[in-house]
């Protein structure tokens, strides 16, 4: 945990030392009873695969339909490899085994890992995190609090997986339907009561919490991204409210949505379930008003149940202050007081990559961010807008400008910016091509120019999960240019402070 320590062993070893629980043979029936068979009554089978290549005798293989492929395709290929039968979408030719037909393969896909898995999800308390934008800082937000309480907290995110005894992620492709029911079982191997878990709008589309029983979900914020795999801002938002189907009888939803929003999020609560809502406005259960605020860090009243405790944040940013606040939720959902959530939150510190201060001394702020969508950035950009005095500035890697909307990107910064840079990942090449090194000069030139005051946004992609959590090019290469500019920058003789000069 970023600024907290949960242990001292690397998640990694620990994790693989100890295998996950799996169920045995199971028949399919059972597991999916809406399916129709043809050429047999029933699958009984030993494991689930959706990769024909990686099938192994006794498997049933998932002709799988996912952003990547058609599944369909290699069900003869699998059959080869010793599967008992095939879970599809539409008849196809599958030799002397048996066929299942169901109306959604991936739906399927996620029932049957989480069930040969041993449903993971139902020896634990799983804390599902969706939304817009916020989903990594609320789930290592939210772990750091529960864990202050003394609770044995996993985590699942962008930034790795990381289990009770660690104080480091490690890297994890949980991605899918396998890969989650994989992990969360490894989690639970490692004796973890919770478990929080970031679930993007492609992993829900992808049907990886199909089978799952989730005892919090937490969704940050409902707007429209992601629209070219998702078609439209109405499917994009039924797919994010999906998760909430999700709640186990006494489940807990945690909305920090606006009105419309969490009308949709209430009218899919299942029975027997509640709703706690965080947020800045007055009629939110957990909310909290501003009592100072600037580039250098954020303190506001957060109240609850008639609680009143100041929450001093290091990360400025309104959207980190929401992400905080859900957070705090979900542990007072839990019977933490709000004290002691508070000083989880604060001992966590920044969450890395997610709006993190850089701070070599230099007299100018200066913060590291790797937005996921155009709705986050725009957020980021306004709130450091607001708290700037003097001039705000952005560079920015190419390939993120490419994911964010390219052309929409530069109107975007204007509104809020004075200058931007766009740099090539190449800058840091052993070989700058000329265009590296334009690039270099203009981040140089921009750099050089900050003054107190000042506020300087880096923007890149994801995380290399194989460097020290502390290393700034464990976020992305140009944090480790800026970086390595700020260390070389000429000591300003007040006590070893350098300055951007």
């Amino acid at each position: 945990m970023p600024g907290k320590s949960f242990g001292r062993r690397s998640v990694g070893r620990r994790l693989a030392s100890r295998s996950p629980e799996t169920a045995g043979p199971l028949p399919v029936s059972q597991l999916l009873p809406e399916g129709r068979f043809f050429g047999g009554d029933e699958i009984v089978a030993t494991g689930v695969c959706d990769e024909a290549a990686r099938c192994r005798p006794g498997d049933v293989f998932l002709a799988r339909m996912s952003f990547d492929g058609d599944g369909h395709d290699h069900a003869a290929k699998a059959v080869a490899r010793g599967a008992v039968g095939i879970v599809a979408e539409r008849m196809l030719p599958a030799g002397r085994v048996p066929v299942c037909l169901v109306p959604d393969s991936r739906d399927a896909s996620g029932r049957l890992h989480q069930a040969f898995a041993g449903h993971p999800s139902r020896r634990l308390r799983l804390i599902a995190i969706t939304g817009t934008s916020g989903k990594t800082t609320t789930a290592w937000l939210a772990a750091a609090a529960l864990a202050e309480a003394g609770l044995q907290v996993g985590v699942l995110s962008d930034l790795g997986c990381l289990g009770p005894q660690d104080d480091a992620p490690a890297a994890a492709d949980y991605a899918s339907p396998n890969g989650f029911a994989s992990w969360l079982s490894r989690l639970v191997a490692a004796g973890c009561t919770h478990a929080v878990v970031e679930f993007s709008s492609r992993m829900l589309a992808d049907g990886v919490a199909a089978g799952i029983e989730s005892d919090t979900v937490v969704v940050t914020n409902l707007a429209a991204a992601h629209l070219h795999e998702h078609g439209t801002r109405r499917a994009y938002q039924a797919v994010k409210a999906g998760l909430v189907g999700t709640l186990r009888r006494g489940g807990c939803l945690v909305s920090g949505c606006d009105p419309a929003g969490e009308t949709l999020l209430r009218s899919r609560l299942p029975a027997g379930t509640d709703c706690l809502t965080a947020g800045l406005s007055a009629d939110r259960d957990l909310r909290a008003s501003p009592v100072e605020g600037s580039l250098f860090g954020r303190t506001v009243l957060a109240s609850c149940g008639g609680q009143l405790v100041p929450l001093s944040l290091d990360t400025p940013v309104v959207p980190f202050v929401r992400d905080s606040l859900l957070a705090a939720a979900v542990a007072v959902r839990y019977g933490v007081p709000l004290e002691v959530a508070v000083r989880g939150i604060e001992s966590a510190g920044a969450v890395p990559g997610r709006v993190e201060r850089i701070d070599r001394g230099q007299d100018a702020a200066l913060f590291l961010d790797a937005p996921t969508s155009r709705h986050a950035l725009a957020a980021t950009l306004a709130s450091l807008r607001r708290l700037t005095r003097g001039r705000l500035v952005v560079i920015a890697e190419e390939p993120l400008v490419a994911r964010l909307g390219g052309s929409d990107f530069g109107p975007l910064v204007a509104r809020h910016c004075d200058g931007c840079v766009v740099a090539p990942v190449s800058v840091l090449a052993d070989e700058p091509a000329d265009a590296d090194l334009a690039a270099y000069a203009r981040i140089d030139r921009l750099l050089g120019s900050l003054e107190a005051g000042d506020c300087g946004l880096v923007l890149g992609g994801g995380g290399r999960h194989d460097l020290p959590p502390a290393t700034p090019a464990a976020r992305f290469p140009l944090a480790s240019l800026v970086d390595a500019w700020l260390q070389i920058a000429q000591p300003t003789g007040d006590g070893g402070r350098r300055h951007a000069a």
